[in-house]
């Protein structure tokens, strides 16, 4: 099951970030996004499991045409408070935004996730925080199943702003609340895997 996993996943968030591309017709050259990945970089996370998390978010970035006017990356640690590796727009090639992912560090603390979302909303899918209006948003939400405070809520209110949010668990955690999460169909944007295997889903994009 595991490589139709990946393969739906990759399918999906191609779409999603190449949406606007289609919207603007035949001679856009690359499609614009705004793509934030959030990361539980709390201490129910071990060393090992974040090292192979912050691998798989480099594998994938170095797969998608990031730079000025066309993808934007940005990268949040949930954590006790979250906290913004790096905001959208401060790199502007994808080398430099894989160079940012390999030094983040691990924050620890708790798994304040909704706090996070929350954060998200305010400090980088606002427009008046930078966001750009009219491309597609999207969040993928790397976790290890579990948050400290409720996550339903905030996530609603990004949706309601019209994030697409992508989930990938590396952990059991509740299934119905991660599908209440997650965009619908849950069965195209929650993706259940083991933490060695995440390399498989960045390979599908190739």
């Amino acid at each position: 099951m595991l490589p139709w996993t990946a393969f739906s996943l990759a399918l999906s968030l191609r779409l999603a970030l190449a949406r606007s591309g289609a919207e603007r017709g035949p001679r856009a050259s690359a499609p614009q996004g705004d793509l934030l990945f959030l990361l539980d970089s709390s201490a129910s996370v071990s060393h090992y499991e974040f090292s192979r998390v912050r691998e798989f978010v480099g594998q994938l970035v170095g797969l998608l045409p990031l730079g000025p006017g066309a993808l934007r990356a940005s990268l949040v640690h949930v954590g006790s408070r979250p906290y913004t590796e790096f905001p959208f727009g401060q790199h502007s090639s994808g080398e430099a935004v894989q160079d940012a992912i390999r030094a983040a560090a691990q924050r620890m603390g708790d798994t304040n996730t909704g706090l996070a979302l929350a954060y998200a909303k305010e400090q980088l899918f606002a427009e008046v925080a930078g966001a750009r209006p009219g491309v597609p948003k999207v969040l993928v939400w790397v976790t290890d199943g579990g948050s400290s405070d409720p996550v339903g809520p905030p996530m609603q209110e990004l949706k309601d702003l019209g994030v697409t949010v992508f989930i990938v668990s590396t952990g059991r955690g509740n299934l119905l609340e991660l599908s209440a999460a997650a965009s619908a169909p849950p069965e195209k944007y929650l993706h259940f895997v083991d933490v060695d295997d995440l390399h498989i889903i960045a390979q599908e994009l190739r």
